[in-house]
């Protein structure tokens, strides 16, 4: 074979090895691109599905305890008339059972209410997590006091008259009093900061002083 024929077909060899070298690195950098592109939409996909679920609770934790609040204030009306009732030795003991087992159907809804919103606690804004945390001892109060008042009237029908089931009506209300004052005033500070949170102040204007 010829020294010129020979030369030719092994730069024709080198040519050919050169452009699969680069066609197989365009390939590799585009199946390297092609991951990092599959990457990050299944990372963005990801976060905007937990950030859907974390708005999708932190409206839960809002729409729950604006119903917890508004029982809360339902109940308080109850134990208000209830208490309203003891001094008056005249009143048929049957008008103090209907507002007893009113309250007691109050205090069974709040009781599950409560349980879910313990449950997304976790989601909730500092405010929301603090009237969480302080409706649970008031709410007990309450089913304990109101517990023993319906035993009192189990017991004794009369006892509607007397001292001891007036002091357990006394404490429902104060605790149920108490229960809604907590909710009203620590919700409606933690709904007055965000609307601050949310204005756009600007710098007092120091023209003329």
């Amino acid at each position: 074979m010829e020294p010129a024929r020979v030369t030719a077909q092994l730069a024709t060899l080198c040519h050919e090895k050169e452009e699969t070298m680069l066609l197989t690195t365009k390939l590799v950098m585009a199946s390297s691109a092609l991951t990092v592109l599959l990457f990050v939409v299944l990372v963005t996909s990801a976060s905007a599905e937990t950030a859907t679920q974390s708005s999708g609770e932190r409206l839960q934790v809002a729409d729950q305890l604006a119903d917890f609040k508004r029982t809360a204030f339902e109940m308080r009306r109850e134990a208000d008339i209830l208490k309203s009732f003891t001094p008056n030795k005249r009143l048929h003991w049957q008008s103090h059972t209907y507002r007893l087992d009113a309250l007691k159907n109050h205090v069974n809804e709040m009781g599950k209410t409560l349980a879910e919103l313990e449950a997304l606690k976790p989601w909730a804004n500092e405010s929301q997590g603090m009237a969480i945390e302080h409706a649970r001892p008031h709410l007990v109060s309450v089913a304990q006091n109101l517990t023993q008042a319906i035993e009192l009237v189990r017991e004794n029908r009369n006892n509607v008259y007397w001292t001891e089931y007036g002091e357990a009506v006394s404490s429902i209300y104060a605790h149920a009093d108490a229960l809604h004052t907590k909710m009203d005033t620590i919700l409606d500070y933690g709904n007055a900061k965000m609307r601050y949170d949310n204005l756009e102040l600007q710098p007092a204007s120091t023209e003329g002083s």
